[in-house]
């Protein structure tokens, strides 16, 4: 009797520990699956985020670029403006104009995340007293501010004579508003229509001109230009373009800015480029908005540039791939970007 207890017993707790066991193992696999369609739920809910990583070619960025100053009451008007729209721009500086009130605009502009250029400490550069005029600039820029200005304006955009005598990039233009043309001090006759008549002529060259990769000049010394940047600015923003400084710029678009090297803007080809029909070979025209068209080593952006070619010139394509084409002009050969040529008819 007592063995026959015994084994009904045994077998009692067998089968109670088996159902233990099947539903601490129903319990641990609920958990997990349960676990794993919470997870699988929350991957499918979750909205997608924005990549951090862009294609730069669909980035619109454009440089505002601004000579002669600072001038602490018209160059202050132009930092508001870029301030009251979140833009920068690069500044080329004058030595003369470094003094405590300049100094002060200098700390601002700085503050605001603008760019300090040299434009020569007289506003002038010849090959014998390069060294001295550049050097004033920058060393009084770092007084200031310890700021390491990296670009040079030469004066007047005449950079041929000292080009080997500086060890800085020369930043030139694509864009030439000829702002100091109108200054109020030359039409001291004009009406207030007048004025604004011409300051909105301006301000649509600009905005039909303007295209990515481009480089404004203007002259921050002027109430003109002060107001021709308060309709300029806010008028590239509406229409899609990032204000940057030109280091920020050429940074952003994958192209080194080299000691002794002159720089108009920079080709940036379309997004699509890559998908682009390549051109037959031929005889084209250059069809940029403004001058020049850079010609490259390799095609790809970033190559270093064999030469610029002006608006209107004809070059003959003997090869090209999807988004360039390589071409001959007045006896050198290099890659362009294909989208600004126009073939001969």
């Amino acid at each position: 009797m007592k063995r026959h207890l015994f084994a009904c017993f045994s077998l009692l707790l067998a089968v109670l520990l088996l159902c233990t066991g099947c539903g601490i193992r129903e319990a641990v696999s609920g958990t997990a699956a349960n676990g794993g369609t919470q997870a699988q739920t929350g991957a499918v809910s979750t909205a997608p985020t924005e990549t951090t990583t862009k294609n730069p070619k669909d980035e619109k960025l454009i440089a505002l670029t601004f000579d002669d100053g600072p001038n602490a009451e018209t160059t202050n008007k132009i930092l508001d403006t870029l301030e009251q729209n979140g833009t920068k721009a690069t500044f080329f500086v004058c030595g003369y104009c470094l003094g405590e009130k300049g100094a002060e605009v200098i700390k601002r502009q700085i503050a605001l995340g603008c760019e300090i250029g040299n434009h020569t400490k007289d506003h002038k550069l010849t090959s014998s007293g390069a060294a001295q005029q550049v050097g004033y600039v920058n060393d009084r820029v770092k007084e200031i501010a310890d700021y390491d200005v990296k670009l040079l304006r030469a004066p007047g955009g005449a950079y041929k004579n000292v080009i080997d005598q500086v060890d800085m990039p020369f930043i030139q233009w694509s864009i030439d508003t000829n702002d100091w043309r109108w200054k109020d001090e030359a039409h001291k006759g004009r009406t207030e229509a007048e004025r604004s008549a011409k300051l909105e002529e301006i301000k649509n060259f600009v905005l039909d001109s303007a295209e990515p990769g481009a480089i404004v000049l203007m002259h921050d010394i002027y109430e003109f230009t002060a107001d021709l940047a308060a309709m300029v600015i806010p008028a590239l923003v509406a229409k899609g373009y990032k204000l940057v400084t030109v280091s920020e710029m050429y940074k952003i678009y994958g192209e080194e800015l080299k000691p002794s090297t002159i720089y108009f803007n920079i080709d940036v080809s379309p997004a699509n480029a890559d998908s682009s029909e390549p051109l037959p070979a031929g005889t084209y025209t250059v069809n940029t908005k403004n001058d020049p068209l850079n010609m490259r080593v390799e095609a790809k952006q970033a190559a270093d540039v064999v030469t610029k070619i002006p608006k209107g010139a004809t070059v003959t394509v003997t090869e090209s791939v999807s988004g360039w084409a390589k071409v001959t002009y007045e006896g050198q050969t290099g890659w362009v970007s294909a989208k600004y040529l126009k073939p001969v008819v």
